[in-house]
Order: structure tokens, then sequence, then C-alpha cells
């Protein structure tokens, strides 16, 4: 007998909403203000996004997806993205880690 569940677990009901998927990037700011940023995931150009920085000392920023390209690194595929914020005062420069690197969640 297969213990393989034949329904769905899910049902998926007319309604609108907000589906929050976590994501860890990491990487740092760039000159011009954007931030540079590599993650497990493509991005879609245009998706917004609201980073949430590791440090904790900073309100999440709110982003948009300017690029998004599949790059190599340690031998496996992931994604570099551009990130521009939508709100160009939500910069600190308390926003990086020890090394320059940006940590977010």
């Amino acid at each position: 007998m297969s213990l393989r569940r034949r329904s769905s677990r899910v049902q998926v009901v007319n309604a609108d909403g907000v589906l929050r998927v976590w994501r860890d990037v990491v990487g740092h700011r760039t000159g011009n203000g954007d931030y540079l940023v590599v993650s497990n995931e493509a991005g879609i150009k245009g998706e917004r996004f609201t980073v949430y920085l590791a440090s904790g000392e900073q309100q999440p920023i709110q982003v948009r997806v300017v690029d998004s390209r599949p790059i190599v690194r340690d031998g496996s595929v992931q994604h570099e993205l551009r990130l521009s914020p939508l709100e160009r005062t939500s910069f600190g420069s308390h926003d990086a880690t020890r090394g320059g690197d940006l940590e977010a969640e």
C-alpha cells in the first residue's frame, strides 16, 4: 500500500491576499544607491520586495528588481539581483556588516 496522499492538502479559494516568502540574500550597496545581492532564486524585473536588514537597526526597505541574471558561485547556479530602493531616503550608514556586505532576510 502506498503512503502517498492522493488528494491535495491545499485548497485555493477565490480571495485576495499576500504571500510572504522569506529569502536569505547576501550583497552590498552600490555607489549609485542600488543593492546588488546574490540569491538562490531568480527575480523578475519590476517585482517588488521588502528587505529586512540582518542588523535589525533600520526600518525595512521597499525595493524593486531592476535586473536579475544567473551566475555560477561555488560550483552552483545562483542569481545576482540588482535592487533599487523605492524610497531614496531609507539609506543609512549602518545597513552593512563589518566587511561592508549587506545581509538581509
